[in-house]
């Protein structure tokens, strides 16, 4: 009997990375939503989270 494997989705493949601001504040983002951080408009900055608290309130 074949196991079933989940089915992979946009919100079950999500991952989230720490990364830390030359200040260092850290914030947990999406790692899709990475990318050079002075390329980064005010929008984009919106969706990254300020901490892993933050981060795990927005999933459930």
């Amino acid at each position: 009997m074949e196991e079933k494997k989940p089915e992979v989705t946009e919100s079950t493949a999500t991952q989230f990375v720490i990364v830390k601001d030359k200040s260092g504040k850290e914030y947990v983002c999406k790692i899709s939503d990475l990318k050079d951080p002075s390329q980064l408009t005010e929008e984009e900055k919106k969706r990254c989270f300020e901490n892993v608290e933050d981060a795990m309130k927005e999933m459930d």
